[in-house]
């Protein structure tokens, strides 16, 4: 007896200690919780080596836009291109340490030029940089690059940018309280709450998580985590967690981070992460969803181009886009749910819908489900369902819905279409110059064809970019009959009318050859408006309706099943 009683002793301590924890921390997080918006030094140093290393021309993750402020990175940086920082950099972000891993080392260093280690790197970063060695070896040459380049000093130049890019952003914030909204749909708080902005960053953004209770108390945070793993109830845990976020267009020379909607989108989705993730790599809900990876294969080609590499990663971004479009749902009502539902679906996320049912027991049982971890392993079962109907049979597909970055983003099946039968071969000329130069910024090893080649080829595996006006591109002419709406001499007619002579009309479509598929349309009255028709600020919608660089009209279509149409 004695013996039962010393092997019991430590257990009823261990969960007193948790219980205790617990209590101290709701009332910490109470008085602490925050939302932050900056500009991050360790992430601003990391942004100028990944520049430097053509990280960009590789995977898209540096920002394609023009901007003083890059453009004084490039002049300031440029004699240390081939510092050992940017060439190792080069090495391990082509085996692996890239898209999240990165940025979410940065943030267990203090500020450069020490670049001390303050919270130890997770066995997920160690493993993504191919070891703790190489990893610790990227720092140390880090620290190197930011004491030679004199980085502090160029941070501080750049201060008053920094503080304009903070402030904008705060103003998109004013009466939205992102952090309510997620805190009361997942049950639980975390510890704060910090938006980066990172200029060099191309648009979308990270969501990593740290766990400093973790590093001040390793036997707590050990105690929390086997408490989840043998009964699978959530001990309270909670994280200091980041939305990193690049601009998503330029306005007068300074990078814009978008909307208040698309920010609030993206903290959605990106603070999201941190509520979920932890519960997915739980070891009893991390078997459950192994017995489902099957579901990955139809996915998986274009999964693993956005950098989601196996069935894990892609259950828990299906599940954090479930809950954003629940969360549009609830807040922004039908229609607005059904396109975020569309989007996720053209991008890949195929199984989302049914996931987004099954939320909805969820929000009508919060009483048995407190809180989201105690509807986890419900929610798993989901992938069950689908497993059993088969998702190799056809039951789940998605066709392409939108917006004009989402074509931008399949750069591997792109074809750009040239016109043949502008007025006057002069201004022909210019356009086809002004698209490839379109083409070597953004496309180079991109299939181009002329409007006449196009209409003779299968193109039913590509995402299509077509500029010309409606008489002159043969392509355009042969499909303009499938749009609302009509371009005349003197007006655009959508919804309503446009008046003038100089009019532009960018819009995303649908492939005549393929729904899943996309196309970008770049048209104008005339043709001569086509040349510069690019520096419009477009991307985030279906389409622009503009008076030279002036935007008259931006939205979103309805897209009903017997076809588009504008609101």
């Amino acid at each position: 007896m004695k013996k039962i009683k010393y092997l019991h002793l430590p257990w009823v301590v261990l969960f007193l200690v948790i219980l205790t924890t617990n209590c101290g921390e709701k009332k910490q997080i109470e008085s602490t919780r925050s939302l932050n918006i900056t500009v991050d030094p360790r992430i601003e140093l990391l942004a100028v080596v990944q520049f430097l290393s053509g990280y960009g021309e590789r995977t898209g993750l540096i920002t394609r836009y023009d901007f003083p402020y890059k453009t004084d990175v490039s002049e300031y940086f440029s004699a240390y291109k081939n510092h050992p920082a940017v060439k190792l950099f080069e090495e391990m972000s082509l085996s692996g340490f890239s898209f999240d891993a990165p940025p979410q080392a940065m943030l267990h260093l203090s500020d450069p030029p020490e670049l001390a280690l303050q919270v130890p790197f997770t066995r997920y970063l160690k493993r993504r940089a191919r070891g703790e060695e190489k990893l610790e070896k990227f720092i140390q040459e880090l620290r190197d690059f930011a004491q030679k380049t004199n980085f502090t000093s160029f941070f501080e130049a750049h201060k008053g940018t920094y503080s304009k890019l903070v402030s904008d952003t705060y103003g998109k914030m004013e009466g939205v309280d992102f952090i309510r909204t997620l805190e009361n749909y997942y049950g639980m708080k975390q510890k704060n709450y910090t938006i980066i902005l990172v200029p060099l960053f191309h648009p979308g953004g990270f969501g990593p998580r740290i766990d400093r209770e973790g590093k001040s108390n390793p036997v707590v945070s050990f105690l929390k985590s086997l408490q989840y793993l043998i009964f699978n109830k959530w001990s309270g845990k909670s994280y200091e967690i980041y939305n990193i976020c690049g601009p998503n267009g330029v306005e007068n020379g300074i990078p814009s981070f978008g909307t208040q909607e698309g920010f609030r989108q993206l903290a959605w989705h990106e603070f999201g992460h941190s509520f979920v993730n932890p519960l997915s790599e739980s070891l009893k809900n991390r078997i459950k969803i192994s017995e489902y990876s099957s579901l990955f294969m139809p996915i998986r080609e274009k999964m693993e181009k956005k950098g989601y590499s196996n069935w894990e990663i892609c259950v828990n971004e299906h599940i954090v886009r479930a809950v954003t479009a629940r969360l549009t749902f609830i807040h922004f009502g039908e229609q607005a749910g059904e396109e975020e539902l569309r989007g996720q679906k053209s991008w890949g996320f195929i199984y989302i819908e049914p996931l987004c049912k099954k939320l909805e027991e969820y929000e009508i049982r919060r009483d048995k489900y407190p809180a989201f971890a105690d509807f986890f392993q419900e929610l798993l079962k989901v992938f069950e369902e689908i497993t059993k109907k088969g998702a190799d049979k056809g039951l789940y597909s998605f066709d392409f819905v939108g917006p004009i970055n989402a074509v931008v983003s399949d750069k591997e099946s792109i074809v750009l279409i040239l016109p043949t039968q502008e007025s006057g071969k002069a201004v022909q000329d210019e356009i086809h110059k002004y698209v490839m130069k379109i083409y070597e910024k953004f496309f180079q090893g991109c299939l181009v064809l002329t409007d006449a080649e196009a209409l003779t080829k299968d193109l039913s595996k590509n995402s299509l970019i077509v500029y010309g006006t409606a008489r002159g591109n043969l392509w355009l002419a042969q499909h303009l009959n499938e749009f609302p709406l009509r371009i005349e001499p003197d007006k655009i007619v959508t919804d309503s009318v446009y008046y003038g002579t100089d009019l532009r009309f960018i819009t995303a479509w649908t492939n005549p050859q393929n729904p899943q598929k996309g196309v970008v349309i770049y048209t104008a009255q005339r043709p001569e408006d086509i040349v510069g028709i690019n520096g419009v600020f477009h991307g985030g919608t279906d389409y622009v309706i503009a008076k030279g660089t002036e935007i008259l009209k931006e939205g979103n279509y309805v897209k009903a099943k017997e076809g588009w149409r504008f609101r």
